[in-house]
């Protein structure tokens, strides 16, 4: 939520942006607040483990909220910490978001350069990797990648990460040749939180079918076996490009388990190793019982999220009143028992990315909330939808609360759904047959992500949101890495979103990694990506 700002906060903010680069790292963050990878006050102890040395051999077991509907980069989820940690651990990243500064930091890829305009990249690919078939981990996978992505057939669920790119050249073996629409200055970044995961296309195409049970990837890890809504167990890549030495670890489970508590009540008492989390409850939970946690705030956050191609939130006076009737920081006080931030922005409220003061959206005024009620009813249209929920305990809370409050108004009438999370996620993300929804978005920067969401004509707008105003904020935003010119079209992208609603964020965002004494080197990368080759146990 922004607040007027104070001295102190100006002043944080003004830093911020002096920094230059170092303002941006609140986009490797999910462009969360601040920008930095943070050690939130857990135990001495617990805290040493993930930054102490982790020793070669072993294992540990990950918990997993929900199975992966599919393990190719296309159909699961790249840039959503559910999924992609496992997509890490099978394929490697070209790049991913560094945590403390946000920069693209190259792991498979060697460099990615632009030229003066910002439209023409180069990717240099580092040498002599291949694929578990023992085929090349080269610019032909990248560039057969890429397209695939951007193959509507494909139906790519980051299908709007590549659809900027004009074409792809490979010059030679280990160089692509990257020509974009329009020029981005942050198109290392898209390719850090969307396009990293590379597939061996040679097994790809060969076997279509059996490539969904059986990957074949560049990572650290190769799957010895999966069990449907159990676990997936992975075990060390004897042919790994970065030598016998890495990974740390013979093998990695991870176990899916839906129930949040049990999750936590399961790594305290040591069965189970460690969680990746979006819920502000299960850190300070994980906290009090002495396990080690590391935050990174993101963009977003925990919000409701309108179809407005659809009745009734075709609407703005739909969306708006839905927002108007309920308040974040009594969402934060009930569902979240005041152990969350509340927020009525896409940005954190100390973000460098919007100008001190940017308005957030409209919240927490029931009386105007009844107007506009009153007046779609007047107009032969009360309120009436279904909110979709995901099927985890808090998502249930926050979803009681809000229905309760917007039930409690005349001219309304509102039903939840609720769905697991595979199911959910396919229903929103790629049918998108719904007509409100919860969701809970952790991206690392406005590009890609954020652009893709939101942007008129882009793939992957889910909501079928379109504003000129904001397609030009957006478009501004992407030609510079100027701190002052990102903020300023921002900030403008802001406004709009504040007059249009087409998601209502109450939940600042935090993804958080909570452990257990085992547990060593942890990096959490800004999208929630767990950097599998250097993960280990404590020596």
């Amino acid at each position: 939520m922004h607040h007027a700002p104070t001295p102190r906060r100006r002043k944080r903010r003004a830093g911020a942006l002096a920094a230059g680069v170092a303002a941006l790292a609140l986009v490797a963050t999910a462009c969360g607040g601040g920008g930095s990878s943070k050690n939130s006050g857990s135990p001495a102890g617990a805290e040493a483990a993930a930054t102490a040395a982790a020793k070669p051999g072993g294992s540990l077991e990950i918990i997993a909220v929900t199975d992966m509907a599919k393990i190719d980069p296309f159909g699961a989820i790249s840039n959503y910490y559910v999924d992609s940690s496992r997509l890490n651990a099978i394929y490697d990243s070209l790049f991913y978001s560094e945590p403390k500064t946000g920069k693209a930091i190259p792991q498979t890829g060697e460099s990615l350069t632009a030229d003066p305009t910002g439209t023409v990249w180069t990717l240099k690919i580092k040498p002599n990797i291949k694929f578990t078939d023992g085929t090349p981990y080269d610019a032909a996978a990248v560039k057969w990648t890429w397209d695939e992505h951007k193959n509507p057939e494909r139906r790519s669920l980051v299908a709007g990460a590549a659809a900027p790119i004009a074409s792809t050249e490979v010059v030679d073996p280990l160089t692509l040749k990257v020509t974009l629409k329009a020029p981005n200055a942050n198109f290392d970044r898209v390719v850090a939180s969307s396009l990293a995961f590379i597939p061996s296309p040679t097994a790809l195409q060969k076997d279509p079918q059996g490539f969904a049970a059986h990957p074949v990837g560049a990572g650290p890890f190769t799957i010895s076996e999966w069990v449907r809504d159990s676990h997936m167990t992975l075990a060390k890549n004897p042919t790994y490009w970065q030598g016998p030495s890495k990974p740390l670890l013979d093998k990695v489970t991870f176990r899916v388990l839906s129930d949040s508590e049990q999750a936590l009540n399961g790594i305290a008492a040591g069965r189970g190793d460690l969680k990746v989390t979006v819920s502000s409850t299960d850190a300070a939970k994980a906290k009090d019982r002495g396990l080690g946690i590391t935050q990174v705030p993101v963009i977003v956050g925990e919000a409701i999220v309108f179809n407005a191609s659809r009745p009734p939130f075709d609407d703005p006076r739909a969306r708006k009143a839905v927002a108007l009737a309920l308040d974040p920081n009594d969402i934060n006080k009930i569902a979240f028992t005041n152990q969350g931030v509340p927020g009525t922005s896409i940005f954190p409220s100390d973000s460098p990315l919007v100008a001190p003061g940017t308005p957030g959206m409209p919240a927490a005024n029931r009386a105007e909330a009844q107007r506009l009620l009153d007046e779609l009813a007047a107009e032969g249209k009360p309120l009436s939808f279904t909110y979709l929920l995901p099927q985890n305990n808090q998502a249930g809370k926050t979803g009681e609360y809000i229905l309760t409050q917007l039930n409690t108004l005349k001219n309304i009438s509102v039903k939840t759904e609720t769905q697991a999370i595979v199911t959910y996620t396919n229903t929103v993300r790629v049918q998108r047959n719904f007509q409100a929804a919860m969701h809970n978005w952790t991206v690392s920067d406005v590009e890609p992500t954020v652009y893709s969401y939101l942007y008129s004509t882009s793939p992957s707008n889910f909501l079928s949101y379109k504003n000129p105003q904001a397609d030009a904020a957006l478009d501004q935003g992407r030609k510079t890495s100027d701190p002052a010119q990102r903020q300023a079209a921002y900030t403008e992208l802001a406004k709009q979103l504040a007059q249009d609603v087409p998601l209502w964020p109450y939940q600042e965002g935090r993804i958080t990694a909570y452990f257990g004494k085992n547990t060593a080197g942890l990096l959490l990368s800004n999208d929630g990506v767990l950097i599998m080759d250097r993960l280990g146990r404590r020596g």
